[in-house]
């Protein structure tokens, strides 16, 4: 959409610094724009300090209430040429939406997640009537999953663009580590949860392969998976995301089928592949459209994952196989390159 508008200024409002949206829906994009003759400024909802915040959830909704309004502050007296949200300003008020639209600043909504649900994904009035809300005053919808297309309701003004991945950067490591197998999980606090579903399968892997371990890299402590043993938890920066994701020699994306998942864009699933790793996921939402009938690994239903991570955790060359297509699928088809105009 950006490159069919003949704008100079381009204020993005965004979630978090370190929130994956705004880093994989516009910051990887602004060298390019700033190519195409487009000055990007951004303003984040919250900063860094909101991660050493975590386990004080009342005091990081405060924080982040604050920052927004700060944020709501500082851009009522910017007129850029066009406004690119990432998600809504609040979760549940559209209400520096509406002013844009009063001012005439044409804007264009991004939406990667089930936005309209609660935090637990709870149908929330507030919340739906919010993202309706910005949908009606915005000039141009961008979904990251034909899911939230759909859940938008207004395919006259809608673009599906996928969460894509710079595969210039995040490419395979040129050598693997030696020893046993590395079953890795990327992702943010408010899914860890989701991995005690495959614990069973993890446990029997590990107690058949001695040299297998698991690595989980997050934003935050976690408990430990419960009878699970040989886990590595490694704290998330960006400066050493890439390094990390080269370090797993299979990737998990475990979900359950629920209106919260559906809403996902696979992008865990699609980093994996970008660095040659095989994936087992769950299939659902995104990740059944992104494995499609490519080799590139496993996508079950329900958790009984065990015979698919013993299958690769026992064959390396079958990982290296699967690795490849996975690779060669971001490429083609979850890559910047692949999204920008010629």
């Amino acid at each position: 959409m950006l490159h069919q508008c003949a704008m100079r200024q381009v204020v993005f409002m965004s979630d978090g610094v370190d929130a994956p949206g705004p880093r994989y829906r516009c910051v990887q994009f602004f060298p390019h724009f700033e190519r195409a003759g487009l000055r990007c400024e951004i303003y984040h909802a919250y900063g860094k300090l909101y991660n050493r915040l975590l386990r004080r959830p009342l005091v990081g909704a405060a924080y982040k209430t604050i920052t927004r309004a700060k944020r709501a502050v500082a851009t009522a007296v910017v007129r850029p040429d066009i406004m690119f949200l990432q998600r809504t300003a609040f979760p549940q008020t559209a209400i520096a939406e509406r002013i844009a639209h009063r001012r005439g600043i044409p804007m264009i909504f991004d939406v990667d997640d089930a936005i309209y649900l609660g935090p637990t994904g709870a149908p929330s009035r507030a919340r739906e009537k919010a993202f309706r809300d910005a949908l009606r005053v915005a000039d141009h919808y961008i979904a990251g999953n034909q899911h939230l297309a759909e859940v938008g309701g207004v395919p006259d003004k809608t673009t599906v663009i996928p969460t894509v991945i710079d595969t210039d950067r995040y490419v395979p490591p040129a050598r693997r580590a030696e020893g046993g197998p590395v079953i890795g999980w990327m992702g943010t606090m408010t899914n860890l949860s989701r991995l005690e579903r495959v614990v069973p399968a993890l446990e029997r892997v590990l107690r058949e392969l001695p040299d297998a371990r698991v690595r989980i890299v997050s934003n935050a402590d976690f408990a430990p998976l419960r009878g699970v043993d040989r886990v590595e938890q490694i704290r998330w920066s960006a400066a050493t995301e890439i390094e990390l994701l080269q370090s797993f020699d299979i990737g998990l994306m475990p979900l359950e089928d629920s209106a919260v998942t559906r809403g996902k864009c696979a992008f865990k699933m699609i980093q994996y592949m970008a660095v040659g790793a095989p994936v087992v996921v769950s299939a659902v939402g995104a990740n059944v459209e992104v494995i499609g009938d490519h080799a590139l690994g496993y996508a079950l239903d329900g958790f009984d994952w065990t015979d698919a991570l013993l299958a690769l955790a026992r064959d390396p060359d079958l990982r290296a196989r699967m690795g490849a297509v996975g690779r060669e699928r971001a490429v083609a088809s979850y890559s910047v390159r692949g999204v920008l105009p010629e």
